[in-house]
């Protein structure tokens, strides 16, 4: 029998069917990367000036997006905490409800938690005209129909910033500040969050615990990102991380990830069973989401950010804005919420951004 030729059919096919292949591979890898957001997806809310919100994903796969309304970024007798829902991944939003509203005292830095029992546990901070605040939390039984009467967490002039983690030993991990001052502080609560222990988390040289979020990296061990508030910050995060459940915290140390342009929050998760990072890169401009293999989650892939969004396409900045916060709505897409202040418009905003394979 007489070998094929080169040039019969299924030869042919072949060769068709490779260079095709090579072809559209030439194509992928020279085709620029597509260019980030800068139109949100949905508008949660529109006000005066809504700032610092949080966003989490419950059981029964409802979002939940709490924030607080005032007229101004500093103290506003008016400024209360709201919560608005969406039960079709983040598309539309209701109208908000009263989460809680104190006469001549500004609530705000709100955060929410979905606990064990089902219950949602809200903190926040209270702020004074003579900028004093005090940490505070309550809770609903009732999906956030009615809410109970505030309690403090822990020592005056306390503020809050990210939600409480409820670790797989059902215990809750808050983390927390001290201002004026600063320092960071970790509250747990072993009884649902009905009480709290405070414990410090130390400084460093060239460092000043403020803004901060947890992660559980493993059972008993916790790993936080702060924010630097000290003098002449460069705009760095650092790390902290505790090995007994949060009853003691290491002496943080600098990461590798930058906020630059003026200083904001991080916000650690998993988005799959990797850590990511999502953080202001450029502080009234953009927002940007790295990951991580580090086992210490000091040295970030930096060199190899997703850009989530820009605020304008000509990348010039906002008046106020980035605190981003995000919730996983399936293996490939997050949310991330935001608040934006701009000359038309102040309001709270959501981007969905889809993740490449693999993260």
């Amino acid at each position: 029998m007489k070998p094929r030729s080169p040039s019969s059919p299924l030869s042919l096919r072949l060769f068709c069917l490779v260079a095709a292949w090579w072809i559209g591979c030439l194509l992928l890898r020279a085709a620029p990367p597509s260019p980030p957001k800068s139109k949100p997806d949905a508008i949660i809310y529109e006000g005066s000036y809504p700032g610092w919100p949080w966003v989490i994903r419950t059981r029964d796969g409802l979002l939940l997006c709490v924030f607080r309304e005032g007229t101004e970024h500093d103290y506003s007798s008016s400024g209360q905490a709201l919560l608005c829902r969406s039960d079709d991944q983040g598309r539309t939003w209701s109208k908000p409800s009263v989460v809680v509203d104190a006469p001549a005292v500004d609530d705000r830095n709100v955060a929410i938690t979905e606990l064990p029992n089902r219950d949602l546990l809200v903190v926040y901070n209270t702020y004074t005209a003579a900028r004093e605040s005090l940490a505070m939390h309550l809770r609903s039984t009732d999906g956030g129909r009615s809410w109970s009467q505030p309690a403090p967490i822990g020592e005056r002039n306390t503020r809050t910033r990210a939600a409480a983690v409820v670790l797989t030993n059902g215990t809750l991990l808050l983390p927390y500040y001290v201002a004026p001052g600063n320092g960071a502080l970790a509250a747990r609560s072993s009884d649902n969050g009905r009480s709290w222990t405070t414990v410090p988390v130390p400084d460093a040289p060239d460092f000043v615990g403020d803004e901060w979020d947890l992660l559980e990296a493993a059972p008993d061990r916790l790993v936080g990102i702060l924010r630097n508030n000290a003098p002449k910050s460069d705009g760095f995060f650092w790390q902290t991380e505790s090995r007994d459940g949060g009853r003691h915290w290491s002496i943080p140390r600098k990461t590798n990830v930058q906020s630059r342009r003026a200083t904001a929050p991080a916000q650690i998760a998993w988005h799959n069973r990797t850590p990511i990072l999502l953080y202001p890169d450029r502080r009234m401009v953009s927002v940007s989401a790295v990951k991580t293999t580090d086992p210490d989650f000091t040295r970030w892939e930096v060199d190899q950010p997703l850009v989530c969004y820009v605020y304008n396409p000509d990348e010039s900045p906002l008046q106020d804005a980035s605190y981003p916060v995000s919730v996983q709505l399936d293996s490939r897409r997050r949310l991330i919420v935001d608040y934006e202040i701009r000359p038309a418009s102040r309001r709270i905003a959501a981007y969905c951004v889809e993740f490449p394979a693999g993260w």
